[in-house]
């Protein structure tokens, strides 16, 4: 005999894989009859979610062509959920106990998936990656090929008292046209993650971000390696501004100066400023 499973209840989130391995989560707000009023949660990642994490008390939101602006993921399910959903816990909804209202319907749960999530994060990653800076300059040297920078950041140790000095001694042995062709790449790097998303900043957020804590702490996420910067542009995942690895910008500049005892005047295509990646600044504003 198959055991019965409760009927779920406001506060409760249950999460469920997506095809590309990626964990999702919806909570419940509030149920009538069979029927359950739910959001789809912040939580995109590879593994399934604990009950502790942020992201399962916040709305994942969307992109409204009705209103031209964000909006919170909420909708009726009819239904249990099926069985690729694993109940996670409990939150407190009660900063959410005003939202009692939706005119979207979404079918019945135990087929359901908020595909909707999945689809935007994987349009997001590959869009960022398509995306070119807003002023180019006349001269810049080709980037490094991944492989290639990618295994000159492995050099970086984050246990030595001075972390880029093996870099920074291997790349003055390298021709100056490849120390201008790493702080190309390194420019790109941190273009690319330069989103209020990556900053933490959503569409309503009128919070203060300081420009150089978090230019410091996108150094930091390009410091991890290759594995951990794929992950965070893919998953739009918010970058920990604590992090600090303000030193690597002076890398290129080191190395140069030791080859050639003069300074490094080389300016790359990419603004690696904070706001200076202008079209997802502007777009997120707008959404305001």
């Amino acid at each position: 005999m198959s055991k019965k499973k409760n009927k779920p209840m406001p506060g409760q989130i249950y999460a469920a894989e997506f095809p590309n391995k990626y964990w999702c989560a919806l909570g419940v707000l509030s149920v009538v009859g069979n029927s359950y009023l739910v959001y789809t949660t912040a939580y995109y990642d590879l593994v399934p979610p604990e009950i502790e994490d942020a992201r399962l008390s916040h709305f994942y939101y969307s992109y409204d062509l009705y209103t031209n602006g964000l909006i919170p993921t909420i909708y009726w399910i009819d239904g249990k959920p099926g069985e690729g959903y694993k109940l996670i816990g409990e939150v407190n909804l009660k900063e959410k106990s005003d939202i009692k209202e939706s005119n979207t319907y979404r079918g019945i749960w135990k087929s359901f998936l908020p595909i909707h999530l999945m689809k935007d994060k994987e349009k997001l990653a590959e869009n960022v990656y398509k995306e070119e800076p807003t002023v180019l300059e006349a001269d810049y040297f080709e980037e490094l090929g991944e492989k290639t920078f990618w295994s000159l950041i492995d050099l970086i140790d984050t246990n030595q008292e001075n972390p880029m000095e093996v870099l920074i001694c291997h790349l003055e042995k390298m021709s100056i046209e490849r120390i201008y062709a790493f702080e190309e790449t390194l420019s790109h790097k941190l273009f690319l993650l330069d989103r209020p998303e990556h900053a933490g900043v959503d569409g309503e957020s009128e919070e203060y971000l300081s420009p150089d804590a978090f230019l410091y702490a996108r150094c930091a996420v390009i410091t991890e390696g290759q594995h951990y910067f794929d992950q965070v542009v893919k998953e739009a995942a918010e970058i920990d501004l604590e992090w600090d690895a303000e030193e690597l910008l002076e890398v290129a500049s080191e190395a140069y100066s030791r080859k050639t005892e003069e300074t490094f005047e080389y300016v790359s295509r990419f603004d690696y400023e904070t706001y200076s990646n202008t079209s997802a600044w502007e777009k997120r504003n707008n959404q305001k």
